[in-house]
């Protein structure tokens, strides 16, 4: 177990290393979404956690739906609902809308990204997928819901959420490709329910591949090529 120095230090010395080589990662979440939308054939798509618009704006899909209340930054025009997404799934709850894939980057904290899931699902097509960033934290100071000001990286405890449902979901097939923080795929599928729960970071960070399922960036190209 790290003490915080040594974790803030690591993770500043990862950073200043990725931009010395003028990248942090080869395959961004923005690449494993369009292939996924190449893959199916996508045309409907949602982001929850628009921010500035930097995903959105890559994404190629024929018809995207962006929802930030606009609190870290000011909306850009990409953001069609300047709503909390709690207040996006009341609005279209009783409507039939579906979207064949839906982004999850909102709200970094395991119960708001549990409910993003749990709610996406019931606007999900039949063979549409779900993708959520922020699922593989390297450091312990970086999954706070509050991180140190000296730390310029928040992924947040969305990871509990992810573990959480790996434990609760047999219907759906889960992984999380090793890239960019971890970028989760959850699909119509099958998966054995996991029983060794946590949301302690050092049991995740002593058993990563199988709490989260996790894959490798070829492994996912092999299987949505």
């Amino acid at each position: 177990m790290k003490t915080e120095e040594q974790e803030v230090l690591e993770y500043q010395a990862w950073r200043k290393s990725c931009k010395e080589r003028g990248y942090f990662w080869k395959i961004e979440r923005t690449d494993i979404i369009n292939q996924l939308i190449k893959k199916y054939k996508y045309i409907n798509y949602l982001e929850i956690g628009v921010n500035d618009g930097t995903n959105i704006r890559k994404v190629l899909c024929e018809h995207k739906d962006g929802i930030d209340p606009g609190i870290e930054t000011i909306n850009p025009p990409e953001v069609n609902y300047p709503i909390e997404s709690n207040s996006f799934f009341d609005l279209i709850r009783d409507h039939d809308i579906k979207y064949d894939i839906i982004f999850i980057d909102g709200l970094h904290h395991d119960y708001q990204v549990y409910d993003d899931i749990k709610n996406a699902m019931n606007h999900l097509t039949k063979n549409g997928t779900i993708v959520c960033h922020d699922m593989n934290p390297r450091w312990e100071v970086v999954q706070r819901k509050r991180v140190p000001t000296n730390v310029g990286c928040w992924n947040g405890d969305c990871w509990k959420a992810w573990v959480k449902l790996r434990g609760e979901l047999s219907n759906y097939s889960m992984e999380v490709v090793d890239t960019d923080h971890g970028v989760g795929i959850i699909r119509p599928g099958k998966q054995v329910p996991i029983t060794e729960i946590t949301d302690n970071f050092w049991e995740l960070n002593k058993n990563r591949a199988h709490l989260l399922n996790l894959i490798s960036i070829d492994q996912f190209f092999e299987k949505y090529d």
